[in-house]
């Protein structure tokens, strides 16, 4: 199942990677089902980085996805794997300059493991509902003026 998303954001590329680059320092937005976000490598991201998420899936199912930064060019691309909770895949962002702003593009690939597989058609409508959801709660964040380190 491949996705691909863009999004305008009024902050400049370094602000933006920042904020996805050190995912696990930012708040999540309300009734997100990311319930726990952690770095689980010493020093500062970079290629090798790893993370541990904790996402609601279903009402009653919660399941823990591992990930790993795979390409690291900073303001310009931004690339992890992962896998957990009956899938695997590779997300890839891309920071292009636009004005004082970002177009931030998502390029995702996700591939499901056993009974999950046979439920993909219903979960390709609401993942990219959620990817799409997702790119706004980012908008909104970095829009409304928090600050970033770098």
């Amino acid at each position: 199942m491949k996705f691909e998303l863009s999004i305008t954001i009024d902050r400049p590329p370094p602000d933006v990677f920042a904020f996805l680059r050190d995912k696990d320092q930012y708040p999540q937005m309300e009734g997100s089902p990311v319930l726990a976000l952690d770095k689980t490598t010493p020093g500062p991201a970079g290629v090798g980085t790893r993370y541990r998420e904790v996402v609601q899936m279903l009402p009653f199912y919660q399941g823990e996805i591992l990930s790993e930064i795979t390409h690291y060019q900073p303001y310009r691309v931004l690339e992890e794997d992962f896998q957990g909770a009956g899938m695997h895949g590779h997300l890839a962002y891309q920071f292009l300059p636009m004005g004082a702003g970002t177009n931030l593009i998502q390029r995702e690939t996700i591939h499901y493991h056993g009974i999950l597989s046979i439920f993909e058609p219903v979960i390709r409508v609401v993942l990219h509902h959620r990817l799409q959801e997702r790119l706004k709660d980012i908008k909104t964040i970095l829009e409304s003026g928090y600050l970033v380190a770098d």
